[in-house]
């Protein structure tokens, strides 16, 4: 069964434009020059050669056969023919006008069954194209038969709302073709801009149905449009299949137009429980001996039976009405703005949910009823209500007011650099910084979706780290590569007068003191080796057994490779009793007291090395049977022996 989904899209006080079904030139009326014009684009891009089924034919073949054969009818109205992609491959800059709208109607048939499919889909020029062609000419409207959004880095939905607003009276309707779940809002923007219709195309029979149900619209005669829209014929049940005694088809409600959706059928024996016979598809067609049936159709959370006799020798068509509506959510950016395909959207109603869906569109089928619809993306997120009565098929975007961050980082070299951290942070006056962090990543080409606002975005490479400022609106995409330029430092530390040694167990820390102060590095060691951005920063160097520390402001530069020796200010001093004093057996005691008479050293040993600030001291050693003080100076940088005997 063929798959048609038909968006209703109707603008208030917008006249319906009437679309040419013209005949050959010796039935086709006189022209006038207020008559009806409509503008044909049809795609002659590569992939319309693609195959649909259940025909197996490609898609360019069924729009030529279509058209060409509804073009021949009589007709008073003045048809163009644009195309775009049907000469010259990968150039976006390939769109003309084959017919203009005054054009023999011959002048549009005989290129509409040449047209040879192969280069790009420059959509939105067509689309500005057929605006220009129709000029002020009402009423108008323009066709779009396709199989892919626009490819050429346009905005087609901002075109016809641009269209929409200079050219009041022309609508736009458009049929898609086997399009993906991105592409589909970007073309059915086009048709809601204008009041137009929105056709969604699975297969071969689906493409026939469209391209004949938007040329008939298009023939509609003034006496049938009233107010601007199209006045609402009820649909016609179609007949059972040869060999059939039923065919069953379906509406959302009395009158409305019959759902192209597949939906689930069941055929029962009147009042009975167990079904006869069931099949999925717009319709349902089945030979039946004569009695009384219910006939069920499920769609979605959506069920309804009808009830029929059959007699001896009779065949019947029905209409299910399901007493239901249709709803088309989807979350987008902002309003009129592009879809979110990261959010997540919930359809509740009094309180209890109904659908939660992952991606920009959730399409239901609902019981009349109002309905909440909920958009999250990241740290946004948007409710909107509707209310929904029988037969409704309505359309809502639920606006986030959201924008995209796309980041990517580079190195000094100008490559990119793949090993990095992204954060995200806003203002925060009850944080303790004043910045509170939203998201991270640590992805090379990292993207985000946030609220419209400021942001401080930083990228953090080893210990490289580049930080800025940015300003994302409402459906604006923000791209920043980020260039974290680092500068290779290696840092010493000078301990009494001489380099560190390993056993110096030396404790460095490097922080950032200029733009956002953070703490880049900590480490052990008797050297460091870092690559740092460019700025300022203070390195400190701690002899942690000692109680000894230095430090030193640097700034690095871009391209210079620095060195960064932090002489911590000591002296060493080697202890060493004389003869007399050492024990029999056992060790000495050592002891160092300051000038203000505080212990601040302790060893045991026969001898003793300490590392000391300058200053005075005292040292004191104790043995079993003797013990000895001395006083002593230290100086920066001085390395000293002092012997120490009894008494």
């Amino acid at each position: 069964m063929m798959r048609l989904k038909i968006s209703r899209i109707v603008a208030p006080l917008v006249a319906v434009a009437v679309l040419a079904a013209v005949g050959l030139a010796a039935t086709r009326p006189a022209l006038s020059a207020d008559a009806p014009t409509a503008m044909l684009i049809v795609d002659g891009s590569g992939s319309m050669w693609g195959r649909l089924a259940p025909a197996n034919r490609p898609k360019i073949d069924v729009v030529r056969d279509k058209l060409g054969a509804l073009l021949t009818e009589p007709s008073s109205t003045r048809v163009g023919l644009i195309s775009f992609g049907h000469r010259r491959r990968g150039d976006c800059n390939d769109v003309e006008m084959i017919a203009g709208p005054d054009s023999p109607r011959q002048s549009v048939l005989d290129p509409l069954s040449k047209l040879s499919p192969r280069g790009p889909g420059p959509v939105t020029a067509a689309l500005r194209m057929a605006a220009d062609a129709i000029g002020s000419s009402r009423p108008a409207q323009i066709v779009i038969v396709g199989d892919n959004a626009d490819n050429c880095r346009q905005d087609s939905c901002a075109a016809a709302r641009a269209i929409a607003k200079s050219s009041p009276g022309v609508v736009i309707q458009v049929i898609g073709i086997g399009l993906s779940a991105n592409e589909r809002p970007r073309m059915a923007c086009m048709a809601e801009a204008t009041g137009g219709r929105f056709y969604d195309i699975a297969d071969s029979n689906g493409l026939d149905a469209a391209i004949e149900e938007a040329v008939k619209l298009a023939v509609l005669s003034p006496s049938d449009v009233a107010g601007g829209e199209a006045k609402s014929v009820a649909p016609k049940a179609p007949p059972p299949p040869a060999g059939a005694s039923l065919r069953a088809s379906a509406a959302l409600a009395e009158g409305r137009p019959l759902i192209t959706a597949p939906l689930t059928w069941r055929i029962y024996k009147a009042g009975g429980a167990k079904a006869l016979g069931q099949g999925v598809g717009k319709d349902i067609s089945a030979k039946l001996p004569a009695g009384d049936y219910d006939i069920e159709a499920e769609l979605g959370g959506v069920k309804a039976r009808h009830t029929i006799t059959i007699a001896d020798g009779e065949a019947q068509s029905i209409i299910v009405s399901l007493n239901a509506a249709h709803l088309l959510a989807r979350a987008v950016a902002s309003k009129n703005g592009p879809p979110s395909p990261t959010a997540t959207l919930s359809v509740s109603s009094n309180g209890q949910p109904v659908a939660l869906k992952r991606g920009d569109t959730v399409d239901l089928y609902l019981q009349p009823a109002e309905y909440g619809v909920t958009a999250v993306d990241g740290a946004a997120r948007s409710s909107q209500t509707i209310n929904l009565a029988a037969g409704d098929d309505k359309r809502l975007d639920v606006a986030l007011s959201t924008g995209r961050l796309d980041l990517s980082a580079t190195g000094a070299n100008g490559g990119a650099i793949q090993d990095v951290l992204y954060t995200v942070e806003t203002d925060d006056p009850e944080s303790p910084d004043g910045r509170r962090e939203v998201a991270r990543s640590r992805s090379p080409q990292a993207s985000f979706v946030l609220p419209e606002g400021t942001y401080y975005i930083g990228a953090n490479s080893g210990n490289g780290l580049t930080s800025k400022r940015v300003a994302i609106g409402a459906g604006q995409t923000v791209t920043e590569t980020l260039a974290i330029a680092l500068v290779p430092v290696k840092i010493t530390a000078l301990v009494a007068g001489v380099p560190a040694k390993p056993d110096d167990n030396i404790f460095y820390r490097v922080d950032r003191i200029d733009g956002d102060r953070v703490s880049i590095a900590r480490a052990i060691g008797p050297a460091l080796d870092l690559s740092l951005s460019p700025g300022r920063y203070r390195i400190s160097a701690s002899l942690a057994t000692a109680h000894l520390s230095a430090s030193k402001e640097v700034t690095l530069d871009a391209g210079k490779p620095a060195k960064a020796v932090i002489d911590i200010a000591s002296g060493q001093v080697n202890f060493v009793p004389t003869a007399a004093a050492v024990p029999a057996f056992g060790d000495l005691t050592w002891e160092v007291a300051n000038e203000n008479g505080m212990p601040i050293w302790r060893a045991t040993g026969t001898q003793a090395t300490a590392i000391l600030a300058p200053g005075k001291y005292t040292v004191r050693f104790d043995a079993r049977n003797s013990h000895g003080q001395a006083a002593f100076e230290v100086r920066a940088g001085q390395s000293q022996k002092l012997e120490i005997g009894p008494g």
